[in-house]
């Protein structure tokens, strides 16, 4: 895990060096979901800004924060999908989609007791894929955290 990270860390800052010299802006979501098009980045950003725009003016709407969190992880921005995913659980404790969603962006890492803790709560709340997910990666924390029911 620490090679990875150090190795994603060494490409940054080597491709950081070249754009510097280059004259060329250093954009780091080229390096996440590389299968996208220029075209998907672009709609994808614009959603991000047309969301933003929705949350100014209803900064109490759970829901707009979840949207946006999946637009950003699209993008490969898992920090910012996380803090979107933790207002609108901070908003209404009770939106499935966003503890599963932010366990998944957590998961990207590893199935991590923290992200395990969110997939089981996104069941327990009536997303039923979830508990496919719990089951089938969360072995390691179910003797903690326990079945899905």
């Amino acid at each position: 895990m620490s090679k990875l990270l150090l190795s994603i860390v060494l490409i940054c800052l080597c491709t950081s060096i070249i754009n510097a010299q280059e004259k060329k802006p250093f954009d780091l979501e080229i390096y996440f979901n590389r299968k996208l098009t220029d075209q998907d980045r672009v709609k994808i950003k614009e959603n991000i800004y047309q969301y933003s725009q929705q949350i100014k003016s209803q900064p109490n709407n759970a829901g707009l924060f979840v949207n946006r969190g999946v637009q950003y992880a699209f993008l490969g921005l898992y920090p910012d999908a996380i803090s979107d995913y933790n207002k609108a659980i901070k908003l209404d404790s009770t939106i499935a989609e966003a503890y599963y969603n932010r366990g998944i962006v957590q998961s990207r890492f590893a199935y991590t007791k923290r992200s395990c803790i969110d997939i089981k709560k996104s069941f327990l709340l009536g997303l039923s894929q979830a508990k496919t997910l719990y089951n089938n990666k969360c072995g390691l924390y179910k003797s903690e955290l326990g079945e899905c029911p």
